[in-house]
């Protein structure tokens, strides 16, 4: 169980560059947050039985809003590449978390769909996730966090590709 963390800590300065190779550098800043975040969400994950988030952001995203994805609509939604996806598909139904049929609109492709048990890991994996991410982001007090998850959002959003 994660020790509890001071969640009224004051929000740490950034240091001088002086002796920080890479704190005046937002990419470099943006890849270590990413990074620990990262981190602490395959932790959970792994902990709930999954390979890691990959695994969780496929279960949550066939089974949250019963729309049937093939698995190349899955590879590009969530920026998989698809050589990737295959396996990790054949692990979670494996694992009895999927199961895969065949498209109604064509017999060549293959529908993943989560199985009760995997709905229960992404149930599972959310709530340790949320727990996760507000340890790491304890530092940042809970009125600007909403501001910064827009943010982040508008970062992603101003690089995805045209639909």
């Amino acid at each position: 169980m994660p020790a509890k963390r001071d969640h009224t800590a004051k929000p740490a300065m950034p240091p001088t560059a002086t002796g920080h190779p890479g704190v005046d550098d937002l990419t470099w800043l943006a890849y270590r947050a990413a990074d620990a975040l990262g981190q602490a969400f395959n932790k959970v994950s792994r902990e709930a039985g999954l390979a890691d988030l990959r695994d969780w952001l496929v279960l949550a995203l066939i089974s949250g809003d019963g729309t049937q994805r093939t698995q190349l609509e899955i590879a590009t939604q969530l920026g998989i590449d698809k050589s990737t996806l295959v396996p990790l598909l054949d692990r979670l139904e494996r694992d009895g978390l999927i199961v895969r049929t065949i498209s109604e609109r064509d017999r060549r492709v293959r529908i993943p769909r989560a199985t009760p048990a995997g709905v229960e890991i992404v149930k599972k994996v959310a709530v340790a996730r949320d727990t996760a991410i507000n340890d790491r982001l304890a530092a940042i007090p809970p009125s600007e966090r909403a501001s910064f998850h827009a943010t982040l959002w508008n970062i992603v959003e101003s690089t995805a590709p045209e639909k």
